[in-house]
């Protein structure tokens, strides 16, 4: 082919790329969630795609893909085809813990995806039934103590696991922790007696606090929350325990540059609705605006975060 050709044939393809980025999104959009239904990152998903559904005047399909701790969802993510249709919610689970918590991991969490944007992070608060007598953490402890090997832990998810290991290391309690698939599961053991305490991210544990069948002792982050301004922080009893979540949005490599910008600007356009900020500050969630490109180096920094955090709670790859 001459060189002529070859500069038309480019063209070409630079005015199609255009076209297609100025048209989207012009059909369905699947948001992948990495967690089962009622789990923090699906309520933050249920929001978003409801905010970009009316935005964008598309169907914004919410796909759970719960398991492992977010791997089964995030593979899917990043297997997904490149445009801009499949996206994914994101976590510290799925891609600053993940690494040093799963053996043989299928995905690169960084360089697998195109991190679009964080959209905000929290803590995580420790939940009991209000029938098991347990008041505060102090108490709770005393108890295990005294009782090895009787209190149990559930986890769904990384911030939920890790929050209990820790728990476990600076109180010095003989606990065990239980998985579970999902958080839903998590919540129907505690409110049943089978496990003691859970760690939740603030999504989801708001709303078992609201509905009056578990209390909360403890949140992990290091100042208390306005929310629960009664609750004390796991740093009051034990100084420097200190843990926190973020939620994001990524596609898979290689997205075209301009439908990732697109993506970018409508997640700054939903941090600044009312409706939506409200919903989730609500919620206990801090939103994190940022410029476009910054979401990968954060990731990296909260890998080496959490590096450090496994590396307290004692855990090794799975």
């Amino acid at each position: 082919m001459k060189r002529s050709q070859w500069l038309i044939v480019a063209m070409i393809c630079l005015v199609a790329t255009a076209a297609c980025a100025q048209s989207y999104p012009n059909k369905p959009v699947r948001l992948i969630v990495p967690f089962g239904p009622g789990s923090g990152s699906d309520i933050v998903a249920r929001r978003l795609g409801a905010y970009l559904q009316k935005t964008w005047r598309q169907q914004v399909v919410i796909d759970n893909r719960p398991g492992a701790q977010g791997v089964i969802g995030t593979n899917a993510l990043k297997n997904a085809a490149a445009d801009g249709y499949t996206l994914g919610i994101s976590t510290n689970s799925t891609h600053a813990a993940v690494s040093y918590l799963v053996k043989n991991l299928t995905y690169d969490p960084i360089n697998d995806f195109e991190h679009i944007a964080v959209i905000g992070a929290g803590g995580s608060v420790a939940l009991v039934s209000r029938q098991s007598g347990f008041k505060t953490i102090p108490e709770l402890a005393a108890y295990a103590k005294a009782h090895p090997n009787t209190v149990f832990f559930g986890h769904a998810d990384t911030i939920a696991h890790v929050s209990g290991e820790l728990f476990k290391a600076r109180a010095g309690v003989p606990i065990q922790g239980v998985p579970y698939k999902t958080s839903a599961s998590v919540i129907t053991d505690l409110i049943g007696g089978h496990i003691q305490i859970a760690f939740f991210n603030y999504m989801t544990g708001a709303a078992q606090i609201a509905s009056g069948r578990l209390m909360p002792i403890a949140i992990t982050e290091p100042k208390r929350n306005s929310r629960w301004p009664d609750v004390p922080t796991m740093e009051e009893y034990f100084p420097g325990l200190e843990l926190s979540f973020f939620i994001g949005l990524s596609a898979p490599a290689e997205i075209p540059a301009d439908i990732a910008t697109q993506i970018h600007r409508a997640i700054q356009d939903a941090q600044k609705d009312p409706g939506f900020r409200e919903s989730l500050e609500a919620a206990g969630v801090t939103l994190i605006p940022q410029s476009p490109g910054e979401y990968r180096g954060f990731i990296v920094r909260e890998a080496g975060r959490w590096r450090e955090h496994v590396r307290e709670a004692q855990l090794l790859p799975q």
